[in-house]
């Protein structure tokens, strides 16, 4: 069993690669047999690590990241749910729509499973309403 301490140093690894934008370190994170899910995203549920780079970095062309915050997180056996708030720009097209440098800032959750030390499965829901509103409001 993984211990709290254990995931949480796990995501925080993984949370500060992607801060860096560091895909390599991304994938350090995850198991080879990971199932990657951003829910909203077109292609799916990923299993490759080539697909789950391409998807990272086509996060990483639409936004810039300031900082996020944990609000909670809950604990399971051998997994977490991380509920947080993302606070950063869109500078490129994100779910469709370009951003233009705009600020927006919203909800995030992720569902995780851990195993020998890294992610299994990552599960991401966005607030999807929340980014829409800004991005159509500062048109």
């Amino acid at each position: 069993m993984t211990t709290k301490d254990e995931m949480d140093r796990i995501f925080a690894r993984h949370c500060a690669a992607e801060a860096d934008k560091d895909i390599g370190a991304i994938l350090d994170t995850l198991t080879d047999d990971v199932e990657h899910d951003a829910v909203g995203d077109p292609r799916g549920v990923l299993r490759d690590k080539t697909a789950i780079a391409e998807r990272y970095r086509d996060i990483f062309d639409a936004l810039d990241e300031d900082k996020m915050e944990t609000v909670h997180r809950y604990y399971g056996e051998d997994f977490f749910v991380d509920e947080s708030h993302w606070y950063g720009r869109v500078v490129g097209d994100f779910m469709g729509v370009p951003g233009g440098g705009r600020p927006v800032d919203f909800r995030i959750l992720h569902v995780c499973e851990i195993r020998d030390g890294r992610m299994s499965r990552e599960n991401v829901w966005l607030d999807v309403a929340a980014i829409m509103q800004q991005l159509a409001s500062a048109q």
